[in-house]
C-alpha cells in the first residue's frame, strides 16, 4: 500500500480557542497617509466568508462560529495584511503598505520542457488528475510562472496575482494566492508517473456560485472519505460508527492506543504515539499509517509532529507536517472545500 507522497497545503491556519457564538470582526482600511480605502477584499482564509471595505475604509463580517483560521485584507497594489487572530482585539485599525516591485521581470529560461508539459503537470498536482481535479478550469493562466530546476529536478510555480479556479463539479470559484508549489520528481522528467513528492501552500476564498443542485450533492462526495471528515472521526472518536479502517502496516489497529484527544475548550489537541515497531534510526518523528475507507479507499497518513490541533469542523495545524498518500493523497485543490462546509446529510 506504499505510494507516492503528496502534501497538499491550501490553506495557513493559526489555531485558537473556538466558542459556537456570533463572533464580530470590525475595523477599518487606510492607507499610510490616513487615506480610507473603499472596495478592500477582507475574507476568513480558506471559507467563503467576506466581504469589502466601505466608501469611509470601515468593514465588518459577522459569523455564528469563530473560525481557526487567519483573516486577510488584500487590495490591489498593496501589500497583504494577515491576521493570524482575528479575534483578538474588537477593532482593528489597518494600515495598508504599498507594494514595491510588484512586477518582477521574467527571463525565459530553456529548462527542456515546454510551457504546455510544465503546464498539465502543474495542473495535476495543483488541481488533481481526478473527476473534480479535470473539472477545474484555471481562468487567468497567464499569471503563472513555471520553471523546472533542472539541479533538484523540480518544478516550481509562482503567481504574481491570486489564481482563479472555477470548479464546475463542486460549484464554487475559488482565489488561490499561491505561496509555495513544488512537485519533486525521481528523475529529470515531467511525466506523472516519476512524481514522486508535490506541496502547495497559500491562501484561499471560496465564492458559492453553484447552479446545479447536482453541484451541491457532488460536495459531499467529496466531503465524505476526505482529510475533514478523517479528522473529525479521530478527534470524537467515532470510528465505529464511520468508514474509516487505521492499519499499522497490515494490521487493523484500535486508534485509542496511538492518539490522546484532549478537548481545550472546543479546540483538540492531538498526540501521537511513537510506534514501538517503526524501525527507522532517524532522530525525526515519523510515524506511518494505513487508512481503509468503505472497504475500498486505501490511503496512507505519515505524521512528523508529535501534537497538532484540530478543530470541530477537522481543520488541522500543522498541515505540512501530515503527508497523505493514496486515494487522499490524490485529493488536491479540485477536491478542496471551505473550512465552513458542512455536509448535507450523513453518509
Amino acid at each position: 500500500m506504499k505510494n507516492k507522497i503528496t502534501i497538499s497545503v491550501s490553506i495557513l491556519l493559526y489555531l485558537f480557542s473556538m466558542q459556537l457564538l456570533a463572533q464580530n470582526i470590525v475595523g477599518k482600511v487606510t492607507t499610510a497617509s490616513g487615506t480610507t480605502l473603499s472596495g478592500v477584499s477582507v475574507y476568513l482564509d480558506g471559507t467563503t466568508l467576506g466581504t469589502s471595505t466601505n466608501d469611509a475604509g470601515e468593514f465588518s463580517l459577522i459569523s455564528t462560529t469563530k473560525f481557526n483560521t487567519s483573516l486577510i485584507i488584500r487590495f490591489m497594489g498593496y501589500e497583504d495584511v494577515i491576521l493570524s487572530n482575528p479575534y483578538e482585539k474588537p477593532f482593528w485599525n489597518i494600515v495598508l503598505q504599498v507594494k514595491e516591485n510588484e512586477i518582477e521581470p521574467v527571463f525565459i529560461i530553456d529548462d527542456g520542457f515546454t510551457r504546455k508539459q510544465k503546464m498539465q503537470l502543474f495542473k495535476e498536482q495543483f488541481l488533481g488528475s481526478n473527476k473534480e481535479g479535470k473539472a477545474c478550469r484555471i481562468l487567468n493562466e497567464d499569471a503563472l510562472i513555471l520553471e523546472f530546476d533542472k539541479k533538484n529536478n523540480r518544478l516550481l510555480a509562482k503567481s504574481y496575482e491570486p489564481i482563479q479556479i472555477q470548479n464546475d463539479y463542486l460549484g464554487y470559484l475559488v482565489e488561490f494566492d499561491l505561496y509555495d508549489f513544488y512537485v519533486l520528481m525521481n528523475k529529470k522528467s515531467i511525466k506523472s508517473a516519476d512524481v514522486y513528492q508535490s506541496m502547495f501552500l497559500g491562501t484561499s476564498q471560496f465564492i458559492d456560485n453553484a447552479k446545479h443542485e447536482y453541484q451541491k450533492i457532488n460536495r459531499d462526495k467529496a466531503y465524505f472519505g476526505s482529510s475533514m471528515e478523517l479528522f473529525k472521526t479521530l478527534i470524537h472518536n467515532s470510528w465505529e460508527t464511520k468508514k474509516f479502517l487505521l492499519y499499522e502496516g497490515k494490521f487493523a489497529v484500535n486508534p485509542t492506543n496511538y492518539f490522546k484527544i484532549t478537548n481545550e475548550e472546543g479546540l483538540f489537541k492531538v498526540e501521537v504515539k511513537e510506534q514501538n515497531n517503526i524501525g527507522l534510526k532517524s532522530k525525526k518523528f515519523n510515524v506511518f499509517f494505513n487508512l481503509l475507507y468503505n472497504k475500498k479507499r486505501q490511503s496512507q497518513i505519515q505524521f512528523g509532529t508529535k501534537e497538532f490541533f484540530v478543530d470541530v469542523f477537522g481543520n488541522t495545524s500543522h498541515r505540512d507536517q501530515i503527508i497523505f498518500g493514496g486515494d487522499i493523497g490524490t485529493q488536491k485543490l479540485g477536491n478542496l472545500l471551505p473550512l465552513n462546509y458542512q455536509p448535507l446529510k450523513s453518509e
